[in-house]
């Protein structure tokens, strides 16, 4: 918060004290934002631990607090929440097309290797019922 504001123009003295009322308020709530974040992202669109925690490193949370949120996140079942919506859409293609679709899906949510392999495999069973 004290980066955006000074980024606005305000001075730091200015900047620190606002910052203090919000706290003071508790309307500035590290703890409160990265749990809502997190659920927002599993909900609707579900990335690996490691995407959501560079999102908010890059928002300015620190690792407890990150490490804290996301420590009870399966990443298998992230993988299977985001790629279950696309398996329809996905169905018509080739097995190599459709593989292909998936890994790209889950390697641009920063899916990991072994998690993207098994979430392929059940969406390739998934596909075939379809």
């Amino acid at each position: 918060m004290e980066a955006y504001l000074l980024k606005k123009g305000i001075d730091q003295n200015t900047a620190l004290n606002t910052i203090k009322r919000l706290e003071d308020e508790k309307l500035l709530d590290d703890r409160a934002f990265a749990a809502q974040f997190v659920e927002q992202r599993e909900r609707f669109n579900p990335k690996s631990k490691f995407a959501l925690k560079y999102e908010l490193k890059k928002k300015g949370i620190d690792t407890y607090t990150i490490d804290e949120r996301l420590m009870d996140i399966d990443e298998f079942v992230s993988a299977w929440n985001g790629i279950e919506p696309k398996i329809r859409m996905w169905q018509g293609y080739d097995d190599d097309k459709f593989r292909k679709k998936v890994m790209n899906f889950l390697k641009n949510r920063g899916f990991g290797y072994e998690v993207s392999a098994i979430t392929l495999e059940r969406a390739l069973g998934q596909k075939g019922q379809g």
